[in-house]
């Protein structure tokens, strides 16, 4: 089914996205705050819109995919913002990894106009969105999902789908702060290793022949050999979702004291110069302070 989308944010990973979007036959409009980014879609054939509304508008699907719940209210709100264009019946998709506060609320603001809402955050790399292999957590009312489907199948190679788009928000976080406590408890070990002069390949090479693998340490172990800390997921994106997540837990009163840690040691690596690094750089932080110990 050709769709006529309108994508709003293409960053990082949303610009991928929307080329698979592109590319897989859909009339695709796009718009982002510079509009340098859409160059290669229009180039291809997309359209670009002067506003965030004018994207939004008479489309069968919106999608935004920005880097924050700020962001998404950015894009939202005001007169030009998409909520102004969305009429009964139309479907809004957010792609962003924005909080379950930030579902409820856009969720309470599409119904408020008729439209329905898909939480739809999204795991995998700007590798991954490249070559459509994202893995999706959908949530939202099961015709808005269904609207939604042949967009989203084209972009990923998984899709995990819930009725609640809260839920779908909040199963982001728990991915990714399981992630985080991995990373850093990653770069903690092999600046404790080299520290007693273990290097970091072979500590990496035991550790995956462990029943602790994880293709994450062979990744990321890699990158901090080379010290190639090109972000592909950033310390500043790492450290906004474990707040997110302490977010979460504060309003279902869950104690989360290992992502309280985490969050600290991505602050920590994101003051010191690191926050547009890939978050394999945690692991410079640690090899920094065994330094001046």
């Amino acid at each position: 089914m050709r769709l006529r989308i309108g994508f709003v944010g293409l960053g990082t990973i949303g610009e991928p996205i929307a080329n698979n979007l592109r590319k897989a036959g859909h009339d695709l409009t796009v718009w982002n705050r510079t509009p340098s980014k859409a160059a290669h879609i229009v180039s291809k054939g997309g359209k670009l819109a002067g506003s965030a509304r004018e994207c939004a508008t008479g489309r069968d699907l919106v999608i935004t995919c920005v880097s924050d719940e700020k962001a998404l209210d950015t894009v939202l709100e005001g007169p030009d913002g998409v909520l102004e264009a969305l009429r009964d019946g139309d479907v809004l998709v957010d792609m962003s990894t924005a909080g379950v506060r930030a579902a409820r609320s856009v969720s309470e603001r599409a119904a408020a106009r008729g439209a329905g809402f898909v939480a739809c955050p999204v795991l995998g790399s700007r590798s991954a969105a490249e070559q459509a292999q994202l893995v999706l957590v959908a949530g939202g009312p099961a015709v808005a999902r269904e609207r939604a489907r042949p967009a989203l199948h084209a972009v990923s190679a998984r899709i995990f789908e819930l009725e609640d788009a809260a839920q779908a928000a909040l199963m982001k976080l728990c991915v990714n702060a399981i992630g985080g406590a991995m990373i850093t408890g990653f770069g903690e070990a092999l600046a404790l290793g080299q520290a007693g002069g273990v290097p970091v390949a072979k500590l990496v090479e035991v550790l995956q022949a462990s029943s602790f693998h994880s293709p994450l340490y062979l990744m990321k172990g890699e990158l901090v050999e080379r010290r190639d800390w090109a972000p592909r997921f950033a310390i500043a994106l790492a450290e906004k979702d474990q707040r997110l997540a302490q977010e979460a837990a504060a309003d279902l009163g869950a104690k989360t004291p290992v992502n309280d840690t985490v969050r600290r040691v991505f602050a920590d690596a994101a003051q010191s110069g690191r926050a547009d690094k890939d978050i394999a750089a945690v692991a410079e932080l640690f090899f920094e302070w065994v330094a001046k110990t």
